[in-house]
């Protein structure tokens, strides 16, 4: 595990909203998997004091790539950095996604639920499995390359919910397996659609984080248990950020 700073080898504003920062981590970086994190930090900045958990977008020879929407004070401090500077960094954290021995792939992502699914699809389509990829966003600025696009405003792609799109493309064809990562909304309704369909959905959770290491609990989500009261908890940091939607006690 890394907790240093460590220089940006380049920056990318992709628009108003997202932008990309790289870093070269030397050897580590083979060992990274899809849906883990890292813990950022600007260390120009004392406030926020907490680090911002963003998922790894891509990894190539030994560089990692994080793409970052500007939501908060924290990633706007994060915005702030350009190539040269120093980036606050600990990680890599949490579990990843299991890629299974299975043919064919669906992955269902929501705004900056992107970045995960993007590396993910990567390490799939190297074990030669077939995917299809739908995304959406609120509007253009929050959508990327897929093979399907929903918008709530229509400015891009298809009128509506990516879950919508989830359902439609469930009615034709049967996946093996479906991997979601984006809002909890999205996400409990991915979850019920794969259950009615018996299809294993495998979704990242996005939780407020304080530790990042699972002391603090602060992230802990509801699951089920066959103790007594029939619930448990988990913590998305440690013991996810990746659960078997099945585990997932879904509340809003």
């Amino acid at each position: 595990m890394i907790n240093q700073l460590v220089e940006i080898k380049e920056t990318q504003h992709l628009n108003s909203l997202y932008f990309v920062h790289t870093v070269h981590l030397g050897p580590l970086a083979a060992d990274i998997k899809p849906g883990q994190f890292f813990a950022l930090k600007n260390p120009d900045f004392t406030h926020p004091m907490l680090r911002k958990p963003i998922s790894v977008y891509d990894v190539q020879d030994e560089t990692v790539a994080f793409m970052i929407k500007r939501l908060g004070k924290g990633t706007e401090q994060l915005a702030l950095l350009k190539t040269g500077d120093k980036l606050d960094l600990l990680g890599p954290l949490g579990n990843s996604f299991p890629v299974i021995d299975v043919e064919n792939a669906v992955l269902v992502s929501g705004g900056i639920g992107y970045p995960p699914l993007f590396f993910l699809k990567k390490q799939l389509e190297q074990a030669g499995k077939q995917v299809y990829w739908l995304h959406g966003g609120r509007s253009k600025e929050d959508v990327f390359t897929a093979d399907e696009i929903w918008t709530d405003d229509g400015s891009v792609g298809n009128v509506g919910f990516v879950t919508e799109g989830l359902l439609d493309y469930l009615n034709q064809k049967k996946p093996d397996i479906i991997y979601a990562c984006g809002p909890k909304p999205m996400l409990k309704i991915c979850a019920g659609i794969a259950s009615k369909q018996a299809i294993p959905l495998y979704v990242s959770l996005e939780e407020y984080m304080a530790c990042g290491i699972g002391v603090c609990h602060g992230c802990a989500v509801k699951v089920k248990s066959d103790n007594p009261i029939g619930i448990d908890y988990k913590t998305v940091c440690k013991d996810g950020p990746i659960f078997l939607a099945e585990e997932i006690i879904w509340e809003l």
